[in-house]
């Protein structure tokens, strides 16, 4: 069974914050705008150099879940989600070292780069909808997540494409991100906050 993601758009899932070296890494607004694709849709590796490395909370929080999307569309990780993914996906993704003031909680804290892609979507058998303002060339794709019941989403997925990978975004899915039924087991059995995660229909 695979699982596809759906990013939540109030806290807990997203947490108002600042990252308040970011301007100063990269000073021109339009890298920066660049860098916050790289965030969303993980099209690139992230080199230091760019990725900012100090987010203030907006308001004092006692605790954090181990996932969280903040300012710019950036993904914050624990280092207990972190470790899961490197014992499920060994050298795979980018975990990029951070410091959050105004919480309570000790622990580390990354900028999570997922980078790595796959093409598993089987598109006439899933609700999905293209970007009509895509060019030709390079399609993107969205899924509906409504009116899908809570825990169910209907998109299909061709398990033959897929590479062993836990986790991953596809291609053609602009912001998307999927995980295995392993993974998914993990979570649960390892007390890991993620986002609200929708099963998918595996061919």
């Amino acid at each position: 069974m695979t699982y596809i993601v759906r990013f939540g758009t109030e806290a807990p899932h997203f947490i108002l914050a600042t990252l308040t070296d970011f301007e100063e890494k990269v000073p021109d607004i339009h890298a920066r705008v660049e860098v916050a694709l790289v965030f969303k849709n993980g099209v690139r590796l992230l080199n230091q150099e760019e990725t900012p490395e100090h987010l203030v909370l907006n308001k004092p929080r006692a605790r954090l879940r181990d996932l969280f999307k903040t300012y710019s569309g950036a993904l914050i990780v624990s280092e207990k989600l972190r470790a899961l993914m490197e014992e499920m996906d060994p050298d795979v993704h980018q975990f990029m070292p951070i410091s959050i003031d105004n919480r309570a909680e000790p622990g580390r804290w990354f900028i999570l780069n997922v980078h790595v892609k796959q093409d598993s979507v089987v598109d006439d058998q899933s609700d999905v909808r293209p970007n009509f303002g895509s060019p030709d060339s390079h399609e993107i794709m969205y899924f509906e997540y409504f009116p899908a019941p809570k825990g169910h989403i209907n998109a299909t997925i061709n398990t033959s494409a897929l590479g062993g990978l836990h986790v991953w975004r596809e291609r053609r899915y602009s912001n998307s991100l999927l995980v295995s039924d392993a993974f998914h087991a993990e979570l649960k059995s390892r007390k890991i906050e993620y986002f609200e995660l929708r099963k998918a229909r595996d061919i």
